[in-house]
């Protein structure tokens, strides 16, 4: 089996105007966004991780923006931008991957996030997850993370999948002895057979998306980041995953689920975001936010 590859993230080019929608954003009504108190306060681009016992978990954004500079080969050395300054070509395009976006995401929220490829799907989880620190507005977390964005993005491919468990079980505050008693239920989970002891470098893609997965829902955070993880693995997997994250919902773990797949929305969540070149087009139920959103791609 070959090792799957790491596939790049090619930037997008700025939009020349950005497209102004004809209907306001349709939030959802369970609670309006004046109804808690502001944010604490903080420079902006804050990230905060606030975990308490007992009390709730949830996601809170205000206003957050996340912005790239785009530059050209000349641009990314030395010499290229300091002959700019003297030619008039050392300007930097920029891009707004998220702008203006709020949001708050409690317990029992399953969310799911909709989107063309673009849009910001995968930079808001990065945001929520703390990998990404915005450059405008506030993130406020409370509760423990397993975030699930990029398949064997934490894992190490020279040792073996046990190993990488123990890895894996170090980074979210797990002794030793509790990621062994929890080890039977991982491998069980991921069935990959006898590879559970073989370098991860040698597994297929759908052997990494099974061991990944394994992990994140064995470890119970609080807070379950998921994009497009279901995308890869065979239709057993995907059922199999799809009944253990029906499992934690009922166990009030917030669910963040960004998929291409609205089917899966529709069934999963409770919940739809569709964004739009870094914007909240519309926030409701699943049915009516895959419902506009597939309209609006197909006209």
């Amino acid at each position: 089996m070959s090792s799957p590859a790491n596939d790049g993230n090619n930037m997008a080019p700025t939009p020349s105007k950005a497209r102004i929608t004809k209907k306001p954003v349709r939030q959802a009504a369970a609670m309006p966004p004046m109804s808690r108190p502001a944010l604490p306060g903080g420079e902006p681009g804050a990230v905060r991780r606030v975990v308490a016992s007992g009390e709730a978990r949830e996601i809170l954004l205000d206003n957050i923006g996340v912005k790239y500079r785009l530059l050209t080969e000349d641009q990314r050395t030395m010499k290229g931008r300091v002959l700019g300054i003297f030619t008039g070509g050392g300007m930097e395009a920029e891009f707004w991957a998220l702008r203006n976006l709020s949001l708050q995401v409690r317990q029992g929220d399953v969310l799911g996030v909709v989107g063309a490829n673009g849009s910001g799907k995968s930079t808001l989880v990065r945001v929520m997850s703390r990998i990404i620190e915005p450059v405008e507005g506030r993130v406020e977390v409370r509760g423990s993370i397993s975030p699930m964005l990029e398949l064997g993005g934490a894992f190490n491919f020279e040792l073996t999948g046990r190993e990488n468990c123990y890895l894996q079980g170090s980074l979210h505050s797990y002794k030793h002895d509790q990621m062994t008693e929890l080890l039977p239920e991982i491998q069980a989970f991921a069935d990959i057979g006898p590879f559970f002891d073989v370098p991860v470098k040698t597994y297929s893609t759908g052997m990494i998306s099974r061991l990944a997965f394994a992990i994140a829902v064995q470890t119970k955070p609080d807070i379950l980041l998921v994009d497009e993880v279901f995308s890869v693995g065979d239709e057993n997997f995907q059922r199999k995953s799809a009944m253990r994250m029906r499992k934690l919902i009922d166990e009030g773990v917030i669910v963040v689920l960004v998929t291409h797949n609205t089917g899966l929305i529709r069934q999963l969540c409770n919940r739809a975001i569709w964004l739009d070149r870094g914007a909240l087009m519309e926030d409701n139920k699943p049915n009516e936010v895959c419902e506009s959103y597939m309209r609006h791609i197909t006209r």
